[in-house]
């Protein structure tokens, strides 16, 4: 086996070099050679539509944690019936805890994970997930 004296090899010396063109931008430019914005004017009405409905979505999902954290008998018949694939009754205990806007459920023997949403025709507003191991 070879040992060089010298304590570093050539390629651990070696850098890259990417050469730059002078005209290259890397970035977009936020205005326009006539001064005007490349972007559309900001409206917030949309955003903060999206949020108030949000907000609504985080509190039907806090029922439900709700409801689970205050209750072991509920937390027991939620998973056994998750373990035994029956969705009705599983969807049967979320509504139960007063939760009445859209949600998909997919369970595994290792978790649950809830989609809640109140999309509607006009709107596709908002979706939370929900993961919860057991």
């Amino acid at each position: 086996m070879y040992y060089s004296s010298y304590p570093y090899s050539f390629y651990s010396r070696q850098q890259a070099f990417l050469p730059v063109h002078p005209a290259y931008i890397a970035m977009p430019s936020r205005t326009l050679q006539n001064g005007q914005s490349a972007y559309p004017p900001v409206d917030t009405r949309k955003f903060n539509n999206s949020a108030k409905r949000f907000k609504e979505v985080m509190n039907q999902a806090n029922r439900f944690i709700d409801t689970l954290n205050g209750s072991n008998d509920f937390a027991r018949r939620f998973m056994d019936a998750a373990q035994r694939s029956d969705q009705q009754e599983v969807e049967r205990l979320v509504r139960s805890t007063g939760v009445t806007i859209k949600f998909t459920l997919n369970y595994t023997p290792s978790g649950i994970r809830i989609d809640f949403n109140n999309k509607d025709a006009q709107n596709l507003c908002c979706t939370m997930r929900m993961e919860l191991s057991w």
